[in-house]
């Protein structure tokens, strides 16, 4: 196999073994159950709750919101690792690349939700909840100031689409020019036996050195335009689709908090991906402990920093103790219906992490590592809800209907999402075989490395 660089390790079995891999059954059936418990539960919240599908409506944003963040974010964690020439995250960067192949879903379910489910805005004249912009206006005029113009549901679907559509048409370029390389020479090697949708991406390409070095540069050019791209389509993100909610409500940092910790997510998706399909997909050789160990102190950043951006949103809205301002948290800190939430998201978005993560030992062990992966990805789903819902239900989450309805839609994005990426990783080269920064720089050096061992 013609690369551009003398591998130390063999890499020749992952290629050959892509014919014969298959999504694993037992994923396969636990994903498409979870699909259907999805749409169960949607359905659910369209014909048996009493207000016109706005609760239903309010899950699916939340699901789609959650998903698109952890499909964002492998994209991100490749354009880090191309922007720094990292070399830690090599082994798990290609299966962070194939989050990136729920971005086109993702697309489709946001002009879904753009058509039918506008109806959750209370800015929106055709809405089913309120009584339209002029009692949206609880304390001053200034609070609405020139939001009419803003909110209007045109504008509004417009320029999602062509924000979101913009960020992903650049990520489609950046992967490819990452994954073509790996395409062209695992072609070469497989032959006939390769996927025929390869050869969309490699293009009739067969030089793998130029394939590579073209992809470099690609990556290297878009390394910065999709850095400030993600922050400011990801801040409009939140600003429309969940601050808009609340009309009267605003907060300049919240974009941020809401795009860092979207990455953060992706990082403890990706943790508890390369837990679980490492075997499978016959890299476990290549994701040692040292790995796991730099993605736990970027996670224990991404818990840090979602706990700092909060406070410092809520410490203003505090002593300022404006109206327009307090009314949103009030409802979801002492509301008794949400009060819980609050506390429970507290718990399970730094408290938890924040301690456990500061074990070493914990980040180098396989299986503990995941449970605090799964641990952070539920406190962010629980995160989204308690931004949207409470703008749309103020009554009880917790009887059975509306848990259903919220925790079975998200249930059925999560399905939806493990049978995308885990069909995708069945059928590409889970690690980058032709990738230069694959192994360990020459110049590296690994101190205490006896002492370290005992942790593992």
């Amino acid at each position: 196999m013609s690369t551009a660089y003398d591998p130390a390790v063999d890499l020749g079995p992952i290629v050959d073994a892509i014919p014969q891999r298959r999504f694993p059954g037992t994923a396969n059936l636990v994903s498409v159950v979870l699909m259907v418990v999805g749409i169960a539960a949607f359905a659910t919240g369209l014909v048996a709750l009493d207000d016109r599908g706005v609760f239903a409506w309010g899950s699916f944003l939340v699901g789609l919101l959650w998903t698109f963040a952890i499909a964002q974010g492998g994209v991100m964690f490749s354009v880090i690792q191309a922007g720094t020439w990292g070399r830690w995250g090599r082994p798990v960067k290609r299966i962070a690349e194939s989050f990136s192949f729920y971005l086109p879903v993702a697309y489709v379910l946001l002009i879904v939700f753009l058509i039918l489910g506008l109806k959750i805005y209370p800015w929106n004249p055709a809405t089913v909840v309120g009584a339209g912009p002029v009692d949206l206006m609880p304390h001053s005029p200034e609070a609405w100031a020139s939001k009419p113009f803003w909110l209007r549901p045109g504008f509004f679907a417009a320029r999602m689409l062509l924000s979101v559509g913009f960020m992903i048409a650049l990520d489609v370029v950046f992967i490819r020019a990452s994954l073509r390389p790996d395409l062209v020479a695992a072609q070469q090697r497989l032959g006939s036996r390769a996927p025929a949708w390869w050869s969309r991406i490699t293009g009739g390409e067969t030089d793998v050195r130029r394939a590579l070095v073209s992809g470099l540069r690609t990556q290297s050019l878009l390394v910065p335009i999709l850095g400030v791209t993600y922050a400011l389509v990801m801040s409009l993100v939140a600003f429309d689709l969940i601050m808009s909610l609340a009309p009267w409500w605003y907060s300049n940092m919240f974009g941020g908090w809401t795009f860092v910790s979207a990455f953060w997510l992706s990082l403890a998706s990706l943790g508890l991906t390369i837990s679980l399909a490492r075997d499978w997909l016959g890299i476990s050789r290549y994701i040692g402990a040292n790995v796991t160990h730099d993605l736990g102190k970027l996670m224990l950043a991404g818990c840090m920093f979602w706990a700092y951006t909060g406070f410092a949103q809520l410490l203003p809205i505090w002593y300022t103790d404006m109206p327009e301002e307090t009314d949103f948290l009030l409802v979801r800190m002492f509301l008794p219906e949400w009060s819980w939430l609050a506390q429970t998201v507290a718990i399970c978005c730094f408290l938890a992490p924040f301690t456990i993560l500061l074990s070493r030992a914990i980040k180098k062990m396989r299986w503990p590592f995941a449970g605090i992966c799964v641990l952070i990805m539920v406190g962010i789903f629980l995160e989204r809800s308690l931004l949207v819902l409470p703008s749309i239900h103020f009554g009880d989450p917790r009887d059975a209907v509306h848990a259903f309805v919220s925790v079975g839609t998200w249930l059925g994005f999560v399905g939806l999402f493990v049978q995308v990426v885990g069909r995708v990783l069945a059928s590409i080269p889970p690690i980058g075989v032709t990738d230069p920064h694959l192994e360990t720089h020459p110049w590296d050096v690994h101190v205490a490395a006896v002492e370290m061992q005992g942790d593992i």
